[in-house]
């Protein structure tokens, strides 16, 4: 059986040999098939080529040669950059100034874009440089004219340039007393204290007072308080009073009084029983303190009497105007018969020379100089004179008709002459104006609702009359009681009270000059025709206004 197995296995191998004996051979075949085919070709594509010679070939070796070459070095430049390729860091810095020099070329043909512009107005200038140089050459031969011409004219003298002392500003003391100069027209007005001028002024209202009160027929504030310098216990100052005795005598002078009822109501609307005005102030008493009252004036009355300039002292026009609040301000206007020459006030012994020497004893006391633009020679004069007697002064550039002095210093009380208040006139008042008051005042009580329904507008809404009525009765029965009626009797206690005070009295001036103290404008009053509007609760409130400080403060130079 072994050898049986081994002769199959021969038999096996001899197959195998056969197998590959034959595919030797193919590919023995079909290697010398492609031989013949390659041979073929490679004879066509010979037989195809141009011929070269061996210049030719020497030629493409040298170029082979070359290009080698060339392949050699790109491959090693091709190395290199690979080698210096920039990081992403250095990329970003790269592409940043790329942007930059992209922006900066842009701003550039900006710039430029408009060249063509400005080439035509350097053009433009060009030409009129052109057109000057020639207004050149006729104003030389103009001038050279001129110069001829000059020369043949006589030498004028040159003044002496006038030597100014430097000013050294610094304000003036507090507590300091200002007199004031004017220097107008070449001339010296010394016009001193103004408050001594507004006192003046007072004392012309006074004495011209029947003329000057209002007594119109009409209802408002008539009278005010005089306040003197004794203060309450809040710091105000209180009104001045004054007893009056009711005598026979003086009873008997006050009968008409005694006739004129007065019908008053309560604010509640209650009507009180009719009195007569004596019953009125005294009540069942003999003997009442009145406060000492002033008639109000009448601005148009005022403003008339003063507005031509008639009063005043030898050197000044006073005039007057509507001042702060319910006060009259004055000024005073130079008058041209008045004032000193400059060798007047600078003459030995002069009133100017008397008034410098009072100024340099009293201390405290400074010059303060308004100088008109024609009186610049006359003030130098003048401040020399009032510096040699070391009197501090200042001045200002003034160049008005109307002089206005500063409110400096500043002064709590004045005197005031109470015996200058004309009682006698103060009663014709009080008996022309006093009954009609209070006739008038008797038929607002008398018919106060039949005059309230004929207030209520026709074309209101049935609606609102009950509303309209019922705030107009309130407004109206206020103003009465607390305005109305009190002005009604205001006329009487005031001529009682006047006629009793005598002598000199120390009383708060209440505002500086240039405004008058103690001098009121009539503001009249009228009863309310519709009730107030009632407060918008979205509007915001005024602001409050501060307390004035007094007047301005004065520089010294």
């Amino acid at each position: 059986m072994a050898r049986r197995r081994r002769a199959d296995d021969d038999r096996g191998m001899d197959s195998l040999m056969d197998a590959l004996t034959n595919v030797v051979g193919i590919l023995l075949l079909i290697l010398i098939v492609s031989s013949l085919g390659i041979s073929a070709a490679v004879k066509k594509v010979v037989e195809n080529l141009p011929e070269v010679t061996e210049e030719e070939l020497e030629a493409m070796k040298v170029s082979r040669d070359k290009t080698l070459k060339n392949l050699q070095e790109l491959q090693i430049t091709k190395q290199n950059t690979e080698d210096n390729l920039p990081t992403e860091e250095e990329k970003a810095v790269i592409t940043a100034e790329i942007d930059e020099i992209e922006k900066n070329n842009k701003d550039l043909a900006d710039k430029t874009a408009d060249i063509e512009e400005w080439k035509r107005k350097v053009d433009e200038e060009e030409e009129k440089k052109i057109e000057n140089d020639e207004n050149v050459k006729v104003a030389d031969l103009r001038n050279q004219e001129l110069s001829a011409i000059l020369a043949q004219t006589p030498k004028v003298e040159v003044k002496v340039a006038k030597e100014v002392l430097m000013p050294n500003p610094r304000l003036a003391d507090d507590n300091a007393r200002a007199l004031y100069i004017v220097l107008k027209s070449n001339k010296l007005y010394f016009v001193g204290d103004p408050y001594e001028h507004a006192l003046k002024i007072r004392d012309v209202i006074d004495q011209n007072f029947s003329d000057l009160a209002y007594n119109g027929k009409a209802l408002g504030s008539y009278t005010y308080s005089l306040k003197g310098m004794k203060k309450t216990d809040w710091g105000s100052y209180a009104a001045l009073t004054e007893d009056f005795n009711l005598t026979r005598t003086a009873e008997k002078e006050l009968t008409a009084w005694s006739g004129i009822n007065t019908k008053f109501m309560t604010q509640a609307g209650e009507m009180q029983d009719d009195r007569s005005v004596l019953k009125r102030m005294f009540g069942n008493d003999n003997r009442k303190e009145f406060q000492v009252h002033k008639f109000r004036f009448d601005m148009k009355k005022l403003t008339t009497f003063f507005g031509d300039g008639k009063f005043g002292p030898k050197d000044f026009k006073y005039f007057i105007s509507k001042g702060g609040g319910d006060r009259v301000k004055f000024s005073l206007g130079p008058r041209e018969e008045g004032g000193w020459t400059p060798e007047q006030f600078l003459a030995p012994g002069s009133e100017f020379e008397t008034f410098c020497k009072s100024a340099a004893i009293n201390r405290g006391t400074l010059f303060y100089y308004y100088v008109a633009p024609d009186s610049f020679d006359a003030y130098l004069q003048a401040r020399a004179k009032s510096e040699s007697f070391r009197i501090p002064a200042g001045w200002t550039i003034w160049a008005g008709e109307k002089f206005e002095p500063k409110a400096i210093p500043a002064r709590e009380t004045i005197r005031y002459d109470l015996e200058t208040l004309p009682a006698s006139e103060y009663r014709k008042l009080a008996d022309l104006a006093g009954p009609f008051l209070v006739a008038e005042v008797n038929k607002l009580t008398s018919n106060f609702e039949n005059q309230l329904i004929e207030s209520v507008p026709e074309d209101l809404p049935e609606g609102q009359k009950a509303d309209f009525l019922k705030r107009l009765r309130e407004e109206r029965l206020e103003f009465i009681t607390r305005s109305a009626q009190g002005y009604a009797i205001a006329p009487f206690n005031t001529a009682l009270a006047v006629s009793k005070v005598r002598g000199d009295e120390e009383v708060r001036l209440e505002i500086r000059p240039p405004e008058i103290p103690h001098i009121r404008v009539f503001q009249p009053a009228n009863l309310p025709a519709a009730p107030k509007p009632k407060p918008d609760p979205n509007k915001k409130p005024p602001p409050t206004k501060k307390p004035s400080t007094g007047g301005n403060q004065l520089i010294l130079d």
